[in-house]
C-alpha cells in the first residue's frame, strides 16, 4: 500500500490534514454511467470501470455535485465548479452525449459567494435552480430567463437558515425541502431537516419531527429523491470518518406532515474506480447516471 493511500485513508485526521496542506489537494471529478444505474438497489453499487466515463476539471479546479436535466430532448449537467485560487465555486454546465461525453463547459451562475449542489428542476414549463448557499444562511430560488446561462434570483425560500444541499421533492400535492441544518460554523453533516409548503412560493414551515435523521452516516442529501420499483428512495451521504465517503440509498417508509421514516438498503462507494476515495452525489436523467468521485492530486502537479 502506498504512503498516499495510507495517510488519506487510515491515518488520524490531523496527519491527513498535514499531508493535504503541504503535499496534495483533494480534487473531485464527474462520472457518467451510460449502463445500468449504480443506484439500482439490486446491485452492490459497483460497475465495471469501462462502463464509467470520468471527467476531470482543468488544473486548479474541481468538479462535483452533478445534477442532470433534459431540455428540448438533450441532456445537460449542472455542477459545482470550484477554483482553488478564488476559494469559491460557480455553477457550470455542459451538454452530455448519449455515450456520456461532455460538451463545452460554460458558467451558468456566478455570485460573489460560494455556490454548490445545483438542484436544477422544471416546474410548470419553467426551469429553476436551488443552489447550496450555506455560507449566506439562506436558501434561494433562481429562475432561468435564457437557458443555460441567464438566471435571476426569484425569491428566498428560507432566511436565517444554514442548510446544506437543499433537495426539493413533490409528493401528495405538497413540496418537501430536505437538507442538513446546522448552527453557524457547526458541522453540516449530522442532522437532516425537512421544510414543507403547499406551493413553491411558500410559506415554508419546519416539519414537527425535525431533525428527522440524526446520523452523519446517512443524513446529508446526495441527490434527488427517485422512485425505484414503486418505492421512494433518498440518496444520502455517508460522512462518517471523512466527508463524502459514500452514497447511502435510503428507502422512504413514511413522509407526511406528522412523521418521516427511512431505511438504508443500498450503498455506492465508488470503489469501481481505481484510486477513488469517495463519492457523494448520485443523480439520473435521460438514460444516464451522474456521480462524482475524489482523488488526491500532488501539490506539485496541481501548481
Amino acid at each position: 500500500m502506498d504512503i498516499l493511500r495510507f495517510l488519506t485513508r487510515y491515518s488520524p485526521r490531523p496527519a491527513r490534514k498535514v499531508y493535504r496542506r503541504f503535499f496534495g489537494y483533494e480534487q473531485w471529478f464527474l462520472v457518467v454511467n451510460a449502463g445500468r444505474p449504480l443506484a439500482d438497489s439490486e446491485m452492490t453499487g459497483r460497475a465495471p470501470a469501462a462502463q464509467l466515463k470520468v471527467h476531470h476539471a482543468p488544473p486548479g479546479r474541481f468538479w462535483a455535485d452533478p445534477f442532470p436535466i433534459v431540455v428540448d430532448g438533450k441532456v445537460w449537467v449542472f455542477f459545482e465548479d470550484y477554483s482553488f485560487a478564488s476559494r469559491k465555486a460557480v455553477i457550470s454546465c455542459a451538454p452530455v452525449s448519449p455515450a456520456g461525453d461532455l460538451g463545452a463547459v460554460a458558467t451558468a451562475l456566478e455570485c460573489p459567494y460560494h455556490l454548490s449542489y445545483p438542484f436544477v428542476f422544471e416546474r410548470q414549463g419553467r426551469l429553476y435552480l436551488i443552489p447550496d448557499t450555506w455560507d449566506e444562511h439562506r436558501v434561494d430560488l433562481w429562475r432561468c430567463r435564457r437557458f443555460p446561462d441567464d438566471w435571476t434570483r426569484e425569491r428566498t425560500l428560507l432566511d436565517g437558515v444554514s442548510m446544506s444541499d437543499p433537495t426539493l421533492h413533490r409528493q401528495d400535492g405538497k413540496l418537501w425541502l430536505f437538507g442538513t441544518v446546522s448552527e453557524v460554523r457547526a458541522q453540516a453533516n449530522d442532522e437532516l431537516h425537512i421544510y414543507m409548503a403547499d406551493a413553491l412560493e411558500g410559506a415554508w414551515r419546519p416539519h414537527p419531527a425535525n431533525p428527522v435523521v440524526s446520523d452523519c452516516r446517512r443524513a446529508r442529501p446526495a441527490g434527488r429523491l427517485f422512485l425505484q420499483d414503486g418505492r421512494l428512495m433518498r440518496p444520502a451521504q455517508d460522512c462518517s470518518g471523512r466527508y463524502g465517503r459514500a452514497v447511502v440509498l435510503n428507502r422512504v417508509d413514511a413522509l407526511n406532515e406528522r412523521a418521516y421514516a427511512e431505511t438504508p438498503i443500498g450503498r455506492i462507494d465508488g470503489s469501481g474506480l481505481a484510486g477513488n476515495l469517495g463519492t457523494h452525489t448520485a443523480n439520473y436523467a435521460g438514460g444516464l447516471e451522474f456521480l462524482d468521485g475524489r482523488t488526491l492530486t500532488p501539490r506539485k502537479r496541481w501548481r
